[in-house]
């Protein structure tokens, strides 16, 4: 059962005033003979909406009472006996004190009033309404508590979906992160194969730098722009010790577009491609081009690398294994319909790839635009 949820005076004041006019309107509607004196025409008026007003006071009560019973007792048939008391109470009090209300607005103080057989003369037919008062305040809190439970499990919905999302990019960036450490390590190994230890050592240092960033951000869905490029940087530069003149490497990023946030080593998979499908296979020098551009509200990266040699041309289905695979993901599972992702991969003049995603900005150090 849910606890008692904080309640809005100014609404409950608000809506029984509202019902306190409805019933003085009802009153003239329903008497056989108005009255014919200003006097009485305010004893009217004023009576239903002290009636209001009571119950407007009583409200939380009647709330905090279901809540109480709720609590206590279980069956409900002893839970409608115990409502039907409080609204047979409840009906004798409120108009008790609504008549004493007037008595006191109207009337002046009169001992003879506050009497037991006073009392029971005060009880008539009308005062049976109070009685279906209680049970439609009862009924609003329970449509209260209904309100706020569907409010509760939405949150709570949304809250899990939030989390299984993000278990399922931090799955999913698991997924990349071995792999690019696998293909750099492997770019360590040929060195050492060809027995050039220098160039493995200068390659090793890199990775050792790479992974050191890395592990500063660990646990980060999404990183600045310029630490994306960083990365992809440094990982371009281990596979360029290995490849040496063969590979060229270039950046060309708008300075205004550096701080933008997006999902960390979304870069990683592409650069990794770039190489092992394109420069891996050519014997003439290639190109590896990272390209950031900000269009309106939309930030575009791409990657783009030479073409493969010797007649292998990448078809325009593959997906190029499990890291162009979880890219496509982690843009789907992290922006939906709102990103894009487009895959030019067998274009003789070379394969491009295309991501564009929303942009969001976040603050880059004046160091990063160096």
């Amino acid at each position: 059962m849910p606890e008692p949820r904080r309640l809005n005076w100014f609404l409950i004041f608000g809506v029984w005033t509202a019902v306190g006019v409805l019933l003085s309107i009802q009153t003239y509607i329903s008497i056989a003979k108005l009255p014919d004196n200003l006097h009485d025409n305010l004893i009217l008026w004023v009576a239903q909406m002290y009636r209001a007003w009571i119950w407007a006071l009583l409200t939380p009560f009647v709330f905090h009472l279901r809540h109480e019973l709720l609590k206590r007792h279980r069956s409900r048939a002893l839970l409608f006996g115990l409502h039907l008391l409080a609204s047979v109470t409840l009906l004798a009090w409120c108009n008790i004190v609504r008549l004493w209300a007037l008595n006191l607005t109207f009337g002046g103080y009169d001992l003879q009033l506050y009497g037991f057989d006073a009392i029971l003369s005060m009880l008539g037919p009308r005062s049976l309404i109070d009685f279906y008062l209680y049970w439609i305040v009862f009924a609003m809190g329970y449509m209260h508590d209904l309100a706020h439970q569907k409010r509760e499990t939405e949150l709570r919905e949304g809250q899990l979906q939030t989390q299984l999302a993000q278990a399922e990019l931090a799955a999913l960036k698991q997924q990349v992160q071995p792999h690019f450490l696998f293909n750099s390590l492997n770019a360590i190994s040929s060195l050492m194969r060809e027995k050039q230890a220098d160039k493995a050592v200068e390659a090793l240092t890199l990775l050792s730098t790479l992974l050191r960033q890395l592990m500063a951000n660990a646990g980060k869905q999404e990183i600045e722009l310029w630490r994306e490029l960083d990365y992809a940087q440094c990982y371009l530069s281990v596979e360029k010790v290995r490849f040496e003149e063969r590979m060229q490497v270039g950046f060309d990023a708008d300075e205004d577009c550096l701080s933008a946030l997006v999902p960390t080593l979304i870069l990683q998979p592409l650069v990794e491609n770039a190489v092992k499908h394109g420069i891996a296979q050519r014997r003439s020098p290639g190109r590896v081009q990272v390209s950031a551009r900000r269009h309106g509200d939309r930030l575009r990266l791409e990657v783009f690398n030479d073409p493969a040699e010797g007649g292998r041309r990448a078809d325009s289905q593959d997906n190029h294994g499990i890291g162009l695979q979880a890219t496509r993901a982690r843009l789907q599972r992290a922006f939906g319909p709102a990103h894009r992702l487009e895959c030019d991969l067998a274009s003789p003049a070379g394969c491009r790839v295309t991501i564009e995603l929303p942009l969001h900005l976040g603050r880059v150090p004046a160091a990063a635009t160096a």
